[in-house]
């Protein structure tokens, strides 16, 4: 049995825990056996060696060591008697304050020894702590939760560490020994790995810090491995398609470019060399543009769409959002009209469906912009050949898979205004050959980014609003939610819409948020454009490609709900134009650690790589490019993506045996199929 095997198994079937205990794995999204083997610790304590007080006290840092209780006392807060319980190693005496544990004078003792792990400070001239665990100390018996790497898990209401890391064990204790490895033993012996049970046993319990280093080296190399195994399988039947229609004129796009109203960058210009050369190739095309935020990456796809044209054949952009797909229509049917081709946009309200749906099949229109509208069975072409998804990580395999299918194994370029880093890149895309913009428009000026805290500075960040406004300039405001919840405790924009019509009373309010009909959204888009409105209230809807030359500061309320990413694909919206603009982060809570990085991190740099680069360090790879639904195998010890030398091995691994034996068919390859390749979406495999 493989780890992946252990997906199908659900807790419920192993008589191993209550149901108060099902409830709370169900709470952490654990109802496999494999949810419970793959949830790793997020941190450690490292209880393996027995220090001092002073220890912790000079290093700032916990420590686990051995004290006596030699004295009881309490004290008072909030009206209420708190124990606090004094200790002495063999160096200095501390005090252990245990706000609400009331247990603790029955369980540590004056004159008992007790283990404990703790980080001691200096406050009301003493020595003390509040966070402590301890167990009793008895002479010649190994303790059960110290002497040992301890690992910590994220917990939800209803349980403790300790009773999820008991949990675990359970699960680890029943099948931990039935697991066989998915990797070969020669890769094995050959990259002196340790076993992959021995690694997920490590991973959980360490004897020591060695022990969880060789477990995490071996799961994230086989990570690293299995994705690039996927990707080369995938590269070479990729391969083994060949197009039945080709390109042989560029008269009409080399006359297009000339006559656009600016001139392309050099790297939008090489860019697009890079995709009319596949374009031009037998084989289809599969290639990841990719570009910060405003770089101009939807001109050089539309370039694309006119060379197709221009040949005789159909193109599809497919967009995320509604908002999206008609500014591109907007923006890009005046060139298509004047070219002499046919242009339409298809989204659930589009009014004349059934005749672009008809026109479509005949091959009346060229290049047609949509939503996931263009997905649905009814829609078909007559000659599709090129295929361009646009923010590619809101679409899913599946999504990419019914669309290519569309077409005779036609060309496919997908876009991201995420930037990722090179070896995340690799990982991820592995399959796409990758085209950069790495260059920003001439004339444009770098965005302006400040952090206001609002309980402080709100008043001067309105003011300066205000300044802007009467110059002629537009705004937005975004919130994270479109009405006020009682669980988040988060800025919503039906409310602040009413109380920004307040103070800004002398201008033009809109309000915009996902749950609009199609219509209104269109029209507020529209008298945004127009200047007819100057503050456009807003959810995360205006995230994606919205483009108003005109508006010149965006007000993030509720930064700290925001992550990086988001944040710096929000602050595109603003700086198209030639006028400086200006980012403000509104944040409103209490100050973490987290936070405070993530608004350095933002106001500090412009560069979407660096930033991404920070995104990745903090979230890790899942949450930024939407892992989950891409068909790739999950990752979970996601820092390895930084070390390229390993990603280089795991890759050179995966080539090499994709020459040697391309179908996977030798009996000591059996495990990479039936281990990594059998949980993989059917069709992944075989399409784009």
């Amino acid at each position: 049995m493989y780890l992946n095997d252990l997906k199908e198994i659900n807790l419920k079937e192993t008589n191993l825990f209550t149901p108060r205990q099902l409830h709370i794995l169900d709470k952490l999204g654990l109802l496999t056996v494999y949810d419970v083997l793959t949830y790793f610790p997020y941190r450690y304590e490292d209880r393996s060696t027995v220090e001092s007080i002073e220890s912790s006290i000079l290093n700032k840092k916990p420590v686990c060591t051995i004290v006596r209780v030699v004295e009881h006392q309490s004290i008072f807060f909030k009206n209420k008697k708190h124990p606090k319980i004094i200790v002495e190693d063999s160096k200095m005496r501390a005090s252990l304050v245990g706000f609400n544990r009331e247990f603790l004078f029955k369980t540590m003792k004056i004159g008992k020894r007790y283990w404990l792990y703790a980080e001691f400070i200096l406050k009301f001239d003493e020595i003390q702590t509040s966070t402590f665990d301890f167990e009793e100390y008895i002479e010649n018996t190994p303790p059960k939760n110290f002497g040992k790497v301890f690992p910590i898990y994220s917990i939800t209401e209803g349980t403790t560490v300790k009773e999820l890391r008991n949990l675990v064990e359970k699960v680890i204790n029943k099948y931990i020994n039935e697991i066989a490895d998915e990797l070969p033993n020669y890769m094995i012996n050959g990259h002196k790995l340790i076993s992959k049970n021995q690694a997920l046993r490590s991973i959980h319990f360490p004897e020591n810090i060695i022990s969880l280093r060789k477990a995490r080296f071996r799961i994230g190399f086989e990570e690293l491995f299995a994705i690039q195994l996927v990707v080369m399988l995938k590269r070479k039947n990729l391969s083994l398609n060949v197009k039945n229609f080709n390109y042989t004129k560029e008269e009409l796009i080399k006359q297009t470019i000339k006559n656009l109203q600016f001139k392309l960058t050099n790297a939008q210009e090489k860019a697009l060399f890079e995709i009319i050369k596949d374009m031009k190739n037998k084989k289809p095309m599969h290639r990841l543009l990719q570009g910060d935020v405003g770089s101009g990456k939807t001109i050089v796809a539309f370039l694309a769409m006119i060379f197709a044209s221009e040949n005789g054949y159909q193109s599809a952009l497919l967009v995320p959002t509604e908002v999206l797909a008609f500014q591109h229509y907007n923006n890009l049917f005046k060139i298509a009209e004047n070219l002499g081709l046919k242009m339409a946009v298809l989204t659930k309200s589009s009014e004349n469906k059934e005749d672009i749906i008809l026109k479509l099949k005949r091959g009346e229109i060229n290049l047609i912009v949509g939503t996931h509208a263009l997905l649905q069975e009814e829609v078909n072409f007559h000659n599709l050949a090129l295929i361009v998804f646009d923010e590619q990580h809101r679409f899913g395999v599946e999504q990419r898979i019914i669309m290519a299918k569309k077409g005779n194994n036609p060309d496919i370029l997908v876009m991201t205004a995420t930037p990722i880093p090179r070896t995340l890149s690799l990982t991820v895309y592995g399959d796409l050959d990758i085209s950069i913009i790495d260059e920003m428009p001439s004339g444009r000026k770098p965005v302006i980014t400040k952090w206001f805290r609002k309980e402080v500075d709100y008043e001067k960040l309105i003011r300066f609003v205000t300044q802007e406004l009467r110059k002629g300039r537009q705004a937005y405001f975004i919130y994270p939610l479109i009405e006020e919840s009682e669980k988040l405790n988060a800025e919503d924009a039906i409310k602040n819409y009413n109380k920004l019509k307040r103070l800004f009373s002398e201008f033009k309010v809109g309000l915009l948020h996902g749950k609009m009909p199609s219509e209104e959204k269109m029209r507020i888009m529209q008298d945004f454009k127009l200047n007819k409105i100057n503050i456009l209230v807003s959810t995360t809807v205006i995230e994606v490609g919205i483009d108003v030359k005109n508006a010149t500061i965006i007000v993030i309320e509720g930064a700290e709900r925001f992550g990086l990413s988001q944040l710096h694909q929000l602050r595109g919206r603003v700086g198209r134009g030639e006028e400086q603009s200006y980012c403000a982060l509104v944040t409103s809570c209490e100050e973490t650690e987290d936070i405070i990085r993530r608004m350095e991190v933002i106001c500090n740099y412009n560069d979407g790589f660096k930033i991404a680069e920070e995104d990745l360090k903090i979230r890790g790879p899942g949450e930024i490019l939407g892992i989950k639904q891409s068909g790739m195998p999950e990752l979970k010890i996601s820092e390895f993506l930084h070390d390229e030398k390993l990603l280089k091995v795991a890759r050179e691994d995966a080539i090499n045996i994709i020459e040697y034996d391309p179908e996977l068919g030798l009996e000591k390859h059996k495990c990479l199929k039936d281990g990594i390749l059998k949980h993989l979406p059917i069709d992944y495999l075989y399409s784009g």
